[in-house]
């Protein structure tokens, strides 16, 4: 219930939990949203079902994976 609730807050609807792990497996497979001409926070978002529009419209790939470690890792 705990984790329904934080999702709730965050407006997630998680495909899947957000962990360090899953972050850096999915950074890892993020060349095959790349092809489909996604940026890095817009495909974070999308996988990890995260309404954030700084993480989403962000082009910098750096400063978008430091924005989702500071908020939510």
């Amino acid at each position: 219930m705990v984790d329904e609730l934080i999702l709730a807050l965050h407006g997630r609807t998680a495909k899947e939990p957000l962990t360090q792990e899953s972050f850096q497996r999915w950074c890892q497979e993020f060349i095959f949203d790349a092809i489909k001409n996604q940026r890095f926070g817009e495909a974070f978002c999308i996988h990890f079902g995260i309404m954030d529009n700084h993480v989403f419209y962000e082009t910098n790939i750096e400063k978008c994976k430091s924005m989702i470690r500071e908020r939510y890792l």
